[in-house]
């Protein structure tokens, strides 16, 4: 499994921890669901799994089915429970990166056996290893484990075309219609209706605009199942755009970009969304950088669970002055943002 990272001594370190747990407690725990399992030894019933999608499927599903009986694994250095993805684990990942160390390794081993090779004399980089290279920053969810022979079919230039919007495409007959068609849209648009104004209620006292656009993100795709937050991982996608990158502050520093995400309440993000027809990259970039400018404490009583109305009608009433609408780029979404907020300087001389 090292092959998915930079091989530097903490990287060497946190690799050999995850593939200690993997190949010990993990499969161990597994065997209590998948019989098959006990009648190897555990190294081999680890390589079992990972040369097998479908029985590493069926590994995901009982993790996802029975976390409870993973949970004396994931624990944090202190031995304390950890239950969100993106908080790092006591062999040094978080499970989220996990996760994606074992699709990755999973996809590669699927792409040696089923690619046919490159003979040593050519100076053609081998297929399987070229097509790795290029998707491997796309690998991250286990739901991704049943995809990879479609992936194994794509050219690595079709991969670098579709880039993250292989992300959007959860099932076989999306991710076929996106191979055959990059430019297919995977979702049903919303009706266009920027030529009337409706009214939305987001609190007992506050009404505001809303504005349906085709590409403006929808409720059920960004919020989490209790509606009551952000879903961080709906917008994992967006930040592989190189736009957005140079856009928002520290944009490879993911599990920071998913507290802040985490951190919004579903009252204020759905005020910009539908106050202003956002699309997800352009909702992501205004919080992230409103983050920055105004800090945790100050951030979280404005987008927070708890979000003030009276300031959020304020901020969509700048907006709409300042053009803000899904038609807007990305930057003209930022520096709209740290507009709003410039009296309050940097974070860092706010946040302890």
């Amino acid at each position: 499994m090292g092959d998915t990272m930079t091989a530097t001594p903490d990287t060497a370190m946190a690799v050999f921890r995850v593939n200690l747990a993997l190949q010990g407690p993990v499969v161990d725990i597994l065997g209590q669901f998948l019989p098959e399992l006990n009648v190897l030894p555990r190294d081999r019933a680890y390589d079992h799994i990972m040369d097998n999608l479908g029985l590493l499927t069926r590994c995901f599903d009982v993790f996802r089915r029975e976390p409870e009986r993973f949970r004396t694994i994931l624990v944090d250095e202190r031995k304390r429970p950890v239950t969100d993805e993106s908080v790092k684990l006591s062999c040094g990942r978080s499970l989220g990166e996990v996760i994606a160390m074992v699709v990755r390794t999973a996809a590669k081993r699927f792409f040696r056996r089923t690619l046919p090779p490159t003979p040593r004399v050519s100076e053609i980089p081998n297929r399987a290893d070229e097509l790795y290279d290029s998707i491997k920053a796309y690998l991250l969810h286990d739901w991704q484990v049943p995809l990879v022979p479609t992936y194994a079919g794509m050219e690595p230039s079709l991969v670098r075309r579709i880039g993250a919007r292989l992300l959007e495409a959860r099932e076989a007959a999306s991710l076929a219609r996106l191979i055959a068609d990059p430019d297919a849209r995977l979702t049903e648009p919303l009706p266009p209706q920027t030529d009337r104004t409706e009214f939305n209620a987001i609190s007992g006292t506050t009404l505001h605009p809303k504005r349906r656009h085709p590409m403006t993100a929808h409720p059920a795709e960004i919020l989490c199942e209790n509606q009551e937050r952000l879903r961080p991982e709906a917008f994992t996608p967006v930040f592989f755009d190189p736009e957005v990158r140079a856009t928002v502050p520290n944009p490879d520093n993911v599990r920071a970009i998913a507290d802040i995400l985490r951190g919004v309440g579903s009252v204020s993000a759905l005020a910009l969304v539908e106050g202003l027809g956002l699309r997800k990259d352009q909702l992501a970039v205004m919080l992230v950088v409103a983050h920055d400018c105004i800090g945790t404490i100050v951030f979280g009583r404005l987008f927070g669970p708890r979000a003030d109305p009276e300031l959020l009608d304020r901020i969509l009433a700048r907006a709409r002055l300042h053009g803000i609408g899904p038609n807007s780029g990305v930057i003209e979404c930022a520096i709209f943002m740290r507009s709003v907020f410039a009296r309050f300087g940097h974070r860092s001389r706010r946040d302890p």
